[in-house]
C-alpha cells in the first residue's frame, strides 16, 4: 500500500566556508545539492517524489528551492546579494518508496560533495528529540 511505503526527514545543515564564497556559486552549489538528493532519492528506490523542499538562510537572506518532479529540476525563489562565509539550510524529503534512515544518508552525502570548500558541514535531524544529539559531522581541512 502506498501510504506504508511514504518516508519523510528534515534537517538543518549547517555549512561554514574557509573563505568568502560568491552569491553565485552558492546558488550553483545548492541546485547541485538539490538536484543531487533527487537524482540519488530516485536510483536508491524513490518510486514518487512528494516534495524536496529547502530554506537556505544567511543572516537576513532566505532563499527557497524545491524540486517536485523525477526530472530533478530545481526551482528557486530569491538570492544572496553578497558572498558569504556560512549558509544554514533547512530541507525536507517528502518521498515513496525509501525508509528515513536511507533518506538520512542520502541527504548526509549530497551535503558532502555539493558544498566544496566548505571548512565544515553539520547536518542535524530536525525530528530527534532534544536531548537527542544526532548530528553528523564532516570537516575539510583542504587549503
Amino acid at each position: 500500500m502506498i501510504i506504508e511505503d511514504f518516508a519523510a526527514y528534515a534537517a538543518r545543515v549547517h555549512i561554514a566556508f574557509s573563505t568568502p564564497v560568491l552569491p553565485e556559486a552558492i546558488q550553483e552549489m545548492m541546485e547541485s545539492f538539490m538536484s543531487g538528493v533527487a537524482m540519488d532519492c530516485l536510483e536508491a528506490g524513490t518510486r514518487l517524489i512528494g516534495h524536496i523542499k529547502s530554506m537556505v538562510e544567511s543572516g537576513d537572506t532566505l532563499i527557497t528551492y524545491s524540486v517536485t518532479e523525477h526530472d530533478a529540476k530545481v526551482r528557486s525563489r530569491g538570492r544572496f546579494e553578497s558572498p558569504q562565509t556560512k549558509v544554514d539550510v533547512i530541507i525536507n524529503v517528502l518521498q515513496y518508496g525509501l525508509v528515513k534512515d536511507e533518506l538520512e544518508r542520502i541527504v548526509t552525502e549530497c551535503s558532502r560533495r555539493s558544498f566544496p570548500g566548505s571548512r565544515s558541514i553539520i547536518v542535524e535531524d530536525l525530528e530527534a528529540e532534544e536531548d537527542d544529539h544526532d548530528h553528523t559531522e564532516h570537516h575539510d581541512h583542504t587549503h
